[in-house]
């Protein structure tokens, strides 16, 4: 609305002028260096226009002559940024395909030049580490920082993320600590640092990640990654508690472990073990039956038998117990092997033979060949006892292969 309005002035400005220079042409007269002009007032607008577009004319021809310079800057500049474009595309295809020589080199010879220079810093970053040439890449991360310090901690991040692929722990852990110091509150830094310490199973140091691994609301961290954490965490401390004999340190660790996780038969297998092994069978004995009491599952059950019981007469009303709850997690095979473990452990033989027997026509394991050849034994029956030994150990080699064939060399050496 408004340009119609300032357009319909304009025009009535210029039909009034008309008119008036029409009636009344007027008269001008124009010195100017020893020149005379003399016209009309129309013909000195006239004049003025025709002056004011050769003045324009010249200073674009001069803007034009003493810009020439900067525009020929300007064009090889950019032919520059485009070749180096061009070789950052072929870095990058050169790093794909394996030439980690070659794609350094383009990466790295046109990166000034470059519309995005930092990405250059990336694919010559990863063409280093595909060489094996971790020092190289530090140095190179270093000079980053100096250059582009705002790209510098995401260069970092990506290191220490390719680090912790290649199991280069110690530099990628010094990096993760120095971007969790800098940027406490980033979810991506606090996940790399908890996946790098998880890799590099270095659990005391995991623990104190552990509060804010909980406060942790991102897409990438999901409750089952919290949850594999943990466990890992408390099987870890647990196990290096076991190896250097700290029963206080086992003590503070299960009453560190969250209430959800308490019921983890893994983790309650653990330290039963670890309280096994520190010779505190009587504490080991307890866990298993505080576990047994809220959901009896053969591996649980099977270790408790393994101990064994302190008292085989009350482990078998306890056992009657478990046996009866709703969810009871034991099959027929397994209430008769703990039926006949623990008449054999009472001395009650022909029940506990009488209980194996049915466990010994589908398919035994190894632990309930090794306890039919222990009643046998006992029983003095020598030839029984052979042959079930026998059996077992043929069962166990069984076994060990079948858990052997889906291993790498290394696993399977160790």
């Amino acid at each position: 609305m408004k340009r119609f309005v300032i357009f319909g002035l304009l025009i009535l400005f210029v039909g009034v002028a008309g008119y008036y220079f029409v009636r009344d042409p007027g008269t001008a007269d124009v010195a100017l260096l020893g020149w005379h002009l003399q016209t009309s007032a129309l013909g000195l607008l006239v004049l003025i226009l025709l002056s004011y577009l050769v003045l324009m004319i010249v200073w674009r021809l001069l803007s034009a002559l003493f810009g020439l310079p900067g525009y020929l800057r300007r064009r090889s500049a950019r032919h520059k940024q485009r070749a180096a474009d061009e070789a950052l595309l072929r870095a990058w295809a050169e790093l794909e395909r394996g030439r980690f020589a070659a794609a350094e080199k383009l990466a790295l010879n046109n990166r000034a030049h470059g519309s995005l220079p930092p990405l250059h810093s990336v694919v010559a970053l990863d063409a280093l580490l595909g060489r094996g040439e971790t020092t190289a890449a530090l140095d190179l991360l270093n000079e980053v920082r100096l250059q582009y310090p705002r790209f510098a901690d995401f260069l970092a991040l990506h290191l220490a993320n390719r680090l912790r692929v290649e199991r280069e722990y110690p530099p990628a852990l010094e990096l993760l600590h120095g971007l969790s110091v800098a940027h406490p509150k980033d979810e991506a830094i606090l996940c790399a640092f908890a996946e790098t310490l998880y890799a590099a199973e270095d659990w005391a140091k995991l623990q104190t990640l552990l509060p804010a691994l909980r406060r942790l609301k991102w897409p990438g961290f999901t409750e089952q990654d919290l949850s594999r954490i943990e466990f890992a965490v408390f099987d870890g401390l647990i196990a290096t508690a076991t190896r250097t004999g700290d029963t206080e340190r086992l003590t503070q660790l299960w009453a560190d472990v969250p209430k959800s996780m308490k019921h983890d038969s893994r983790l309650i297998s653990r330290l039963a073990r670890a309280w096994a092994q520190s010779g505190r069978t009587a504490d080991a004995e307890l866990v298993l039956e505080k576990a047994l009491k809220q959901r009896c599952t053969p591996p649980l059950l099977r270790q408790w038998l393994d101990l064994p019981p302190a008292d085989p007469a009350r482990g078998r009303n306890l056992f009657a117990a478990w046996a009866g709850q709703h969810e009871c997690a034991l099959g027929d095979a397994d209430k008769a092997y703990a039926q006949a473990k623990l008449a054999w452990l009472n001395d009650d033989l022909a029940t506990a033979q009488n209980e194996l027997a049915a466990a010994l026509t589908h398919q035994p394991d190894v632990a309930t060949l090794r306890l039919a050849a222990q009643i046998h034994e006992r029983q003095r029956d020598s030839v029984q006892a052979l042959a079930f030994y026998k059996q077992a150990t043929t069962r166990l080699e069984t076994e060990v292969l079948g858990e052997g064939e889906g291993r790498t060399p290394s696993e399977a050496r160790r």
